[in-house]
């Protein structure tokens, strides 16, 4: 958008420098990307008197002058315009000058020269090369009184014209009018609305019928005013200079009404010739299908019943808010036109524009949102300028269909509440004050608050946080206060808390393990893995990002199970991995419940591919079982027992617990084949699920330091008949509670059954012995042998072999 702020003085006046008031707009948001000066005259033109005239020698179209630049020493010009004559006053182009060629782009400066024989010293200039006008018959001829030695650039110093990149939520930007208004809440001065000077119609009742509107929800208001008798020519020179300075091609003075008032008020407008439409109506309706329209641009365009166009009786004329057609545009030799001043829906506008991938200078506005309060104005502005520019006769009253519109909104405003939410004092009074400005209306309610009514123009206000955005706009977001920020305390932050977490991440490292960070977020389908969970525990946002992030993790497991998929679609089929993170389940008497938990996942082959023997092994349950002791070691936990258990989510016999100080700290096993489905796996996953709480708080043994006995060890096994369900686990805490001496380790190396052992199982144990203080004898290996074989028979029942 351009605003030329010669155009822009019409309506405000301007008390800062062009740069000054660029500032103060971009500080109110209203961003001015650049500055262009539209001034054509060079600095080196002055203003200048011809004392003589005098005939050139060697020329019979060259004169040769005496002319004073105003310092009193006559320059000698050579000049071939025949208009030199001695009295004039003409801008002189004075040695240095230099001069912009505006179809080249060169540049060229003017120096002392020869032209047929005779010195030059300058050179006389007419208004065209001057870029003032297209006049090149002669030079420019100023006025009499004219001071000699005034620079003419001071004299017609051109127009300044502000590049604007303005937002999507301010239409009414894109107006000299609009920006105007800002202005003056900003710096004050006087605002002055065009004058608008209509003379009062010459009513014919040909016109009572002149509208209809068949899609009133598209087109809340459309108006018309019929002026007979217009001469269609060249707009002034004023018009076109200015519509130039931002960027629109003078066509004729009709046309260049309308581009003008939609520049200066932010409606688009269209004229007709009324004789072109047929029975000489319009009709507003949506297009018919297989309908088409020749636009203004000269091409076809193919419309749908979804788009809003003008009609005459049999055709459209125009696509509402988008262009104009071809065929009922202004000619040469249109004597009575209609001119349109309507609302049309924003929505409506964009999709047809978008769909024929056509835009234009209306489009743009109301796809943004035109003023419904300012149709009567503009098309009041348009038929007085037609009056003025084009003469005729005004022959209709203002012909206006129009839907019952809401009333404005009606906006709570407390002062205090705009402070608090700015950050720094301003009075209830400029508050108040800002909003008029703004041409909001304002309503006392009390000493607190008021009630803001904003204009039709501003449907980017909605509510009191709006508000506050236009007194912080006004009053100068540079005024805000500086102010440190201030930390809010929150809970008590202490090391303690975050530490353990980190050792048994350390510890899981330490023992091979790879951790892997999965989201909190995931969808139903995972979250539904862990069978320990319904639909009913689970715990949804009210708007998730997605349908894949819909759900709050209720447990690690099916996150866990989604990461061993994805790695091994991906080919990578050995992992050790594990994850620490928090769980999120309903809970029906307060919050959401919270809790960390610890998963691990082993699968595949337990050591690299390489040419050994240990190539083909894979992870197996005794792996986990031996991951998880070593961890548990290594944290100084030595209150634990594991036991066989059951779980749904693992394989039946192949599922354990783990029991720290009397409390289940979580199960681990093979994972159970309907979890595994799908997955392609080659090799059995093994997976552990713990809280985190209770690896936490589980009771540690003070680490002490114990060397190495220097004496041998001894070792002496025992085997026994035991029944078919003894757990292993049973029997090394049995032998170690009987307290043999210097018996150190206790290994179970084998377990055979069969059908002839009648439900019992053989299992065989490696028992080791050494002292830390001397070598043992065989009679004293051999007495703690018997002593614990005894013990065995006695206190669990087996049958020794």
């Amino acid at each position: 958008m351009q605003i030329s702020l010669n155009w822009l003085s019409d309506y405000i006046t301007l008390n800062s420098s062009p740069e000054e008031l660029a500032a103060t707009l971009t500080r109110a948001g209203l961003e001015v990307e650049e500055i262009i000066s539209t001034a054509t005259v060079p600095q080196g033109v002055v203003t200048a008197k011809i004392l003589s005239r005098e005939k050139h020698p060697n020329s019979d179209h060259l004169s040769i002058c005496k002319v004073d630049p105003g310092t009193g020493e006559p320059l000698q010009i050579v000049c071939g315009a025949p208009n030199c004559d001695a009295g004039n006053i003409v801008p002189l182009a004075t040695i240095g000058t230099t001069f912009k060629d505006p179809e080249g782009g060169k540049d060229f400066t003017i120096g002392k020269g020869k032209l047929r024989g005779v010195e030059s010293f300058g050179m006389m200039c007419s208004a065209r090369e001057l870029g003032l006008s297209n006049d090149h018959d002669g030079l420019m001829i100023l006025p009499a009184d004219t001071p000699l030695g005034q620079s003419v650039a001071d004299m017609f110093k051109g127009d300044t014209v502000y590049s604007l990149e303005l937002t999507q939520n301010r239409p009414d930007w894109l107006s000299h009018w609009g920006v105007a208004r800002d202005v003056y809440a900003l710096q004050g001065g006087e605002l002055k609305f065009p004058a608008i000077d209509l003379p009062e119609a010459h009513v014919s009742e040909e016109f009572s019928s002149l509208v209809k509107v068949e899609a009133p929800d598209l087109c809340p208001k459309y108006t018309a005013r019929v002026i007979r008798g217009v001469t269609v020519k060249e707009s002034p020179e004023w018009m076109q200079k200015r519509l130039e300075a931002v960027g629109i091609r003078a066509i004729n003075n009709i046309v260049d009404i309308t581009n003008y008032v939609m520049l200066e008020l932010g409606l688009p407008l269209h004229v007709f010739d009324r004789a072109l439409l047929k029975e000489g109506r319009i009709v507003v309706r949506r297009a018919a299908a297989n309908e088409s329209i020749t636009a203004l641009d000269g091409k076809k365009y193919d419309l749908n019943p979804d788009m809003l166009v003008i009609a005459d009786a049999e055709k459209p004329v125009a696509i509402a808010g988008v262009m104009g057609g071809e065929y009922s545009g202004v000619l040469d030799s249109t004597k009575e036109v209609v001119i349109e001043a309507a609302f049309f829906n924003k929505t409506s506008v964009r999709m047809t524009s978008a769909k024929l991938n056509l835009s234009s200078e209306a489009s743009h506005r109301y796809e943004r949102g035109a003023d419904i309060g300012m149709v009567e104005k503009a098309s009041a502005r348009a038929a007085a300028l037609i009056l003025e520019l084009a003469g005729g006769e005004l022959v209709s009253d203002l012909v206006s269909v129009a839907e019952p519109q809401p009333a404005q909104p009606r906006i709570l405003c407390r002062y205090a509440r705009i402070r608090s939410l700015l950050g720094m004092d301003v009075s209830d009074l400029e508050i108040s004050t800002i909003f008029s400005k703004l041409g909001m209306e304002v309503e006392p309610l009390n000493a607190e608050s008021c009630y803001v009514i904003p204009p039709t123009y501003r449907a980017d206000v909605l509510e009191e946080a709006d508000l506050a955005e236009e007194v912080a706009r006004i009053h100068g977001l540079d005024n805000i206060p500086d102010v440190p920020v201030r930390a809010v305390k929150c809970a008590d932050f202490s090391a303690d808390t975050f530490a353990p977490v980190a050792a048994v991440r350390d510890a899981l490292v330490s023992t091979g393990l790879y951790e892997c960070l999965g989201t909190s977020m995931i969808d139903e389908k995972t979250a539904l893995l862990d069978y320990d969970f319904t639909k009913e525990d689970l715990v949804a946002p009210i708007n998730p990002i997605s349908l894949d992030l819909a759900i709050m993790r209720p447990s690690l497991l099916g996150g866990m199970l989604a990461t061993v998929k994805r790695n091994v679609s991906r080919k990578n089929t050995n992992l050790a991995l594990f994850e620490i993170g928090n769980c999120f389940c309903k809970n029906p008497e307060k919050y959401p419940e919270e809790r960390g938990e610890v998963v691990i996942a082993l699968t595949g082959q337990r050591h690299p591919e390489r040419f050994s023997k240990e190539r083909s092994e894979l992870y197996d349950f005794f792996d986990l079982k031996g991951l998880i002791e070593t961890f548990l070691e290594e944290r100084g936990n030595p209150n634990y027992t594991i036991k066989p258990c059951d779980d749904k989510r693992f394989a039946k016999g192949e599922c354990a617990e783990l029991v720290l100080d009397g409390k289940r700290a979580g199960v681990f096993g093979r994972i159970h084949a309907s979890l595994v489905k799908g997955m392609r796996l080659q090799t059995p996953l093994y997976m552990a699920v713990f809280q985190l709480a209770n690896l936490l708080t589980a009771s540690r043994k003070p680490v002490y330091y114990k060397p190495i006995s220097q004496f041998p060890s001894t070792t002496r096994d025992v085997a026994f008949l035991a029944p078919a369900d003894m757990e292993n686990e049973k029997v090394v805490t049995f032998i170690k509670r009987a307290k043999v001496p210097n018996l150190v380790d206790v290994q179970l190396f084998d377990i055979f059954t069969n059908e002839s052992m009648n439900g019992k199982k053989s299992m065989a144990y490696s028992l080791t012995f050494r002292s830390q203080e001397r070598t043992l004898t065989d009679d004293e290996v051999n007495k703690a042998h018997e002593k614990l074989r005894a013990k065995l028979e006695h206190g669990l029942g087996v049958e020794l072999r």
